[in-house]
């Protein structure tokens, strides 16, 4: 079996689109999401439905966490919008009242087993939710990802992609398909071979201009959230995006 591991959608319908017919064009037949399918980006519904016609197990990350205390919050939707965006607010008035019960409904943290392959699937780390274990992360907040009997342990926040062996298994991280941080215009996710247990990490091109076009519309005052969609090579220009991702 062939398993496409996503994380950090965002919104991004486009970037979806593309990674996925790649992903059937793989022979991928199951989805892996490690949360953040909202959140910066606009087409939530788009982006939901997209994924959902799979076979899937998913897990929410810190926006859609966002997004359930916007929900109950006006002042914490408020304080979003202006760190993050409007696409919370866009969330609420476009998603249903299923898409909502369903992505709010989805729990922290999950273990996944696929041909006997173990996987521990993170949004943050398997110790914090919230917690960014960047590829340049001391040894020891890499062996605190360790996780006993499984095969290997899946993380994303962070938008940028790592693979390290430690401790008998191995951390994955996927990258971001919606806004990769380190390059502009690719999806980034990876393919697991089940059979062989090889990890394969893809970059698929997409068309990012009306994801631009409109971040820039509606977000005028996060000009970043268009910039960093056009980021034209590895490490090109210092992160200006908040903290958390």
């Amino acid at each position: 079996m062939k398993i496409a591991i996503l994380s950090d959608v965002h919104g991004n319908h486009v970037a979806l689109q593309a990674a996925l017919g790649h992903a059937r064009a793989a022979d991928a037949s199951q989805l892996v999401v490690l949360g953040d399918m909202v959140g910066y980006y606009y087409w939530a519904k788009d982006v939901l439905q997209q994924l959902r016609a799979w076979p899937l197990v998913a897990i929410r990350g810190n926006h859609e966490r966002m997004f359930a205390e916007s929900l109950d919050d006006p002042a914490s939707a408020a304080r979003f919008h202006t760190r993050y965006g409007s696409a919370l607010i866009v969330a609420e008035q476009i998603l249903s009242s299923d898409d909502k019960a369903w992505l709010l409904g989805l729990p922290d943290r999950a273990t996944a087993s696929f041909d006997g392959v173990m996987l521990e699937l993170c949004h943050g780390s398997p110790r914090d939710p919230d917690e960014y274990v960047y590829p340049d992360a001391t040894l020891d907040a890499l062996d605190a990802c360790v996780v006993p009997d499984r095969d290997f342990v899946l993380m994303g926040h962070t938008h940028r992609p790592m693979i390290v062996p430690r401790g008998g298994m191995v951390l994955i991280n996927p990258g971001s398909v919606g806004q990769a941080r380190d390059i502009g215009g690719l999806a980034c996710w990876c393919l697991l071979d089940t059979t062989t247990r090889v990890i394969q990490f893809q970059r698929t091109p997409y068309d990012a201009s009306s994801v631009v076009a409109e971040a820039r519309r509606r977000d005028p005052h996060l000009p970043n959230l268009a910039d960093v969609l056009l980021r034209a090579a590895p490490h090109a220009a210092p992160d200006a995006l908040p903290a958390a991702s």
